[in-house]
C-alpha cells in the first residue's frame, strides 16, 4: 500500500510540472465557468428564444400583450412608422390596425404561429383572473395511469407541463396591399400566393378585432398575474410530453468535469509511453497494479473532490458522491485502457471520442426518461435528480445502477494491468493486438480460463445490452424486440467465443475437434453461471418484462444448452473454417442464439 501512495505522490508532482502555471489557470477558470453556467441553466432554464421575433404595432394596449411573451421584441408605432419598420427594417409581423401582415418567410410564418398561442395563452391567462373557474373552462380531464406494454414497471408521470392555448384571435376583413413584401392570412389561416409587385389586389387579412386586451392591471413587469396557478389546469390543450430538461442539464454538469479529468489520466499515461519515461517505474519492485492504482489515485480523488463541490453547490447529499464514484471510475478505466492500447496521441483521441461517446450515450439517454419510466434508473444520473428533487433511491436501484459500471471498471483496469508492461508499452502494436494480449494474460494467469473468462466479461454484455434497452425502447415494442435479440445475441456469441479465438489464433492449444468441443463448452457453462448471478441479483426488477425474458432471467435448463450450444457452434466453426473466419462462425452461432430467443418471446414479437 506505501507504494501505491508513493506513486500517487509521484504522479501528482508530475501532473503538477507537465502544465504550465497558465495552462492550470485557465483550465480552472473553465470548468468553474462551465459549472456556474450550467448551474445557473439548471435552476433558471434556458432563454435562447428570448426575442427571436420582431413585431410592430400601432396599439399599445395589444403591445402590452405580447411583451408577456419572451418571444417577441415588440415595436410601437403610427401606422406609417410601423409599415416602414416592416419593410425595412427586418419586422417579422405588422399589426396595424385589426389587420396582421407577415412575410412569405418561414420565419415570419412561424412568428404568426407564435404569435397566435401567445394571444390565446395570454386571454387564458385573464379568464383565470375571474371566480368562476368551472364555467370558463368546462372541459377538464382526469388521468389514469396505465402501464406501456412490456414495460419495466408502470409509468410515473409527476408533472406535466401546461403551455398551451385555449383561445385566439378572429379572422375577416379585406384590406388593400401595394408591397410585394407583404403577405397575409387568408381567412381559413392559410397562405395566399404571393402577388408581383406594383400590382394592387385585395388581399384577406387576418385581424384583431376579436382579441380582448385585458387591463393593465393584469400586467405586471411583463407576467401574467392569476390567482389560480397555471400548473392547477387540466384542460385538453395542456397535456405534452414532459421535457427532461433538468436531467439533460445535470448530466452535462457532473460528466463534463469527470471527462475532463480523465484527459488528464490518459494524457500523463501516454506521454510515459511516447518518451518512455514509464520504463523507469517497470524497473522498481513495485508491480503493475501497484503502479497503476498509485497513477490512479490522484485523479480518483480530484473527481471525487469535484463532484463534493458540485454537489454541495446543488445543495445534494453524501448520497450523490457515492452514486458518482463508479461513474467516475469508468471514465479513468477507459481513459487508462485507451492509453495503452493507442500508438500515438492521434490515435488515443479517437480511441476517447469512441469511448466518451459510448459512456455519455449511455448515462445520458436513460437520464431522459427521469420521472417517466422506470427504465430510467439504468443511468445513475436519474438517481441524482431524484435526489435533488427529494424523493427516494433504493438499495435495489443504486444496485441496479451502479454495480455494472464498478464491474466494468474493475474489468477494464484488470486487463489494462495485464499490458502494462515493455512489450505493450512501448510497441506500436495494434490495437486488437494489444486487447489479445490481455486476453492471452488472462487465459495464461487465471485458472479454468475460458470458463473464469466468459465470466469476467459478463460485465461488458451486460452494459451493452443495457444500453441496447435504452436504445430500443423507443421503437414500437415488437420491433424493438426483434432488433434487441438479433443485436444482443452477436454481442453475446462475440464475447463469449473471443477466448476461443485468441487460443486458437495465438496457438495456445491444439486446434482439434475435441478441443472446439471442450472449450464451446467451458466457455458457454461459464457465460451461463455469471449470467445467473448477475441477472438475479443486479435485475429482477425487469425479470417480467420482454426484455428480461430475451436476457435470459428466470430459466435454467435451456438458457444452459443455448449458451452450450451456440458457443460450441463458434467453436466448431473456427476449427473447421479457420480463425481467420471468426466473423463468420460468430453470426452462425448468433443464428442459433437469436433463434431460441425469438422462440421465447413469440407472443410479443408476433401477438
Amino acid at each position: 500500500m506505501s507504494r501505491i501512495f508513493t506513486i500517487a505522490r509521484w504522479e501528482l508532482r508530475k501532473t503538477k510540472s507537465s502544465f504550465s502555471l497558465k495552462t492550470r489557470f485557465f483550465s480552472f477558470i473553465i470548468l468553474i465557468l462551465i459549472g456556474t453556467a450550467s448551474f445557473f441553466a439548471a435552476q433558471s432554464g434556458l432563454h435562447i428564444n428570448d426575442n427571436i421575433y420582431r413585431v410592430a404595432v400601432t396599439d399599445a394596449s395589444l403591445a402590452r400583450v405580447l411583451q408577456s411573451d419572451a418571444k417577441f421584441e415588440v415595436y410601437i408605432a403610427g401606422e406609417e412608422g410601423a409599415k416602414s419598420l416592416f419593410e425595412n427594417e427586418g419586422i417579422d409581423i405588422l399589426i396595424k390596425g385589426d389587420k396582421i401582415y407577415y412575410h412569405n418567410t418561414e420565419k415570419s410564418i412561424s412568428a404568426l404561429d407564435a404569435l397566435d398561442k401567445a394571444i390565446k395563452k395570454y386571454d387564458e391567462a385573464r379568464l383565470l383572473s375571474y371566480d368562476d373557474l368551472n364555467n370558463t373552462f368546462p372541459v377538464w380531464i382526469n388521468i389514469k395511469n396505465i402501464a406501456r406494454e412490456q414495460a419495466f414497471q408502470a409509468p410515473s408521470i409527476n408533472k406535466i407541463p401546461m403551455d398551451m392555448p385555449a383561445q385566439g384571435p378572429g379572422t375577416g376583413q379585406v384590406a388593400e396591399d401595394t408591397q410585394d413584401t407583404i403577405s397575409s392570412v387568408e381567412p381559413d389561416g392559410s397562405a395566399p400566393v404571393p402577388k408581383k409587385q406594383g400590382t394592387n389586389t385585395n388581399i384577406p387579412e387576418k385581424t384583431t378585432e376579436n382579441i380582448q386586451i385585458p387591463s393593465v392591471r393584469e400586467i405586471t413587469e411583463n407576467k401574467i398575474i392569476s390567482p389560480i396557478n397555471e400548473q392547477t389546469l387540466a384542460t385538453p390543450s395542456h397535456f405534452n410530453p414532459s421535457i427532461p430538461f433538468k436531467s439533460v442539464v445535470l448530466s452535462f454538469i457532473f460528466i463534463f468535469p469527470l471527462f475532463f479529468i480523465a484527459q488528464f489520466f490518459s494524457s500523463s499515461i501516454m506521454d510515459e509511453r511516447i518518451k518512455r519515461k514509464g520504463e523507469l517505474l517497470l524497473v522498481t519492485p513495485a508491480s503493475s497494479y501497484q503502479i497503476v492504482l498509485g497513477k490512479l489515485l490522484p485523479y480518483l480523488l480530484g473527481s471525487i473532490a469535484l463532484v463534493a463541490l458540485m454537489t454541495f453547490k446543488l445543495g445534494g447529499g453524501p448520497w450523490i458522491i457515492l452514486i458518482l464514484l463508479p461513474v467516475s471510475l469508468m471514465f479513468l478505466s477507459t481513459s487508462f485502457l485507451g492509453a495503452i492500447i493507442a500508438r500515438s496521441f492521434k490515435e488515443l483521441s479517437f480511441v476517447l471520442i469512441f469511448l466518451s461517446v459510448f459512456l455519455s450515450g449511455y448515462i445520458f439517454f436513460p437520464a431522459m426518461f427521469a420521472n417517466i419510466h422506470a427504465i430510467s434508473i439504468i443511468s445513475p444520473i436519474t438517481l441524482v435528480v431524484r435526489l435533488l428533487e427529494n424523493e427516494t433511491v433504493s438499495i435495489s436501484d443504486y444496485m441496479f445502477s451502479t454495480v455494472p459500471f464498478y464491474l466494468l471498471s474493475i474489468l477494464i483496469l484488470i486487463f489494462g494491468i495485464f499490458i502494462y508492461r515493455e512489450e505493450d508499452l512501448f510497441t506500436q502494436k495494434s490495437i486488437k493486438e494489444k486487447l489479445l494480449d490481455s486476453i492471452q494474460e488472462f487465459i495464461k494467469r487465471i485458472p479454468a480460463s475460458l470458463f473464469s473468462l466468459s465470466i469476467a466479461l459478463l460485465p461488458l454484455v451486460f452494459s451493452i445490452q443495457l444500453m441496447l434497452i435504452v436504445l430500443m425502447f423507443n421503437f414500437p415494442v415488437r420491433i424493438g424486440i426483434l432488433l434487441f435479440i438479433i443485436v444482443a445475441a452477436f454481442v453475446e456469441e462475440l464475447i463469449k467465443s473471443v477466448g476461443i479465438y485468441t487460443v486458437f489464433s495465438r496457438k495456445m492449444s491444439e486446434v482439434t475437434t475435441g478441443n472446439a468441443l471442450k472449450f464451446g463448452i467451458l466457455s458457454g457453462f461459464g457465460f451461463f453461471a455469471g449470467e445467473k448471478i448477475l441477472l438475479l441479483v443486479v435485475i429482477a426488477s425487469i425479470a417480467g418484462s420482454a426484455f428480461g425474458s430475451v436476457m435470459g432471467i428466470g430459466l435454467l435448463v435451456f438458457p444452459l444448452l443455448l449458451h452450450v450450444t451456440s458457443t460450441t457452434v463458434a467453436s466448431l466453426g473456427m476449427r473447421y473454417l479457420g480463425h481467420r473466419e471468426y466473423l463468420v462462425c460468430v453470426v452462425l452461432a448468433s443464428i442459433v442464439h437469436a433463434a431460441y430467443n425469438l422462440y421465447l418471446v413469440r407472443g410479443v414479437v408476433f401477438d
